[in-house]
């Protein structure tokens, strides 16, 4: 499998957070996707952060795939970025060159009691609530 990246959170450069921007250039071309899943958003100081869990439905998380040309080094750092509480794993994801394998991060902790389940579309969610991603720089409108 070439290595592929599904993003669905704070790594969506539209959520304008650090890791975003250090991750944009190491990509390559992105496609629409989803995959089998939902959210729930966790709260974190300054902002929220998705977890992709499990559903026992056809429910689809919305995102990004990505061609990754990443290092080895890169991949250390995402992962340390997305912590313990996720797991790198190989997925199936849709989009419109068909269905690929992907990287993607799963969530693989105890949810906290203050999670707010969200569906599927992350940015969405923040937007509809007026929200900001976990490490967003904040901009006033």
């Amino acid at each position: 499998m070439a290595d592929r990246l599904f993003v669905y959170g704070t790594l969506l450069l539209a959520t304008d957070t650090p890791m975003a921007r250090w991750l944009a250039p190491r990509l390559g071309n992105g496609r629409a996707a989803t995959i089998s899943g939902r959210l729930a958003a966790i709260p974190a100081r300054g902002g929220y952060f998705p977890a992709l869990l499990p559903a026992p439905d056809h429910r689809r998380v919305i995102g990004m795939v990505f061609d990754a040309a990443l290092s080895p080094d890169d991949w250390r750092t995402l992962d340390i970025y997305e912590g313990r509480e996720y797991r790198r794993d190989t997925a199936w994801v849709s989009g419109p060159g068909g269905r690929r394998r992907a990287f993607c991060y799963r969530w693989v902790s105890a949810l906290p009691p203050a999670a707010r389940s969200i569906g599927g579309d992350f940015g969405a969610w923040l937007s509809r609530h007026r929200l900001a991603a976990f490490g967003a720089v904040r901009r006033e409108i």
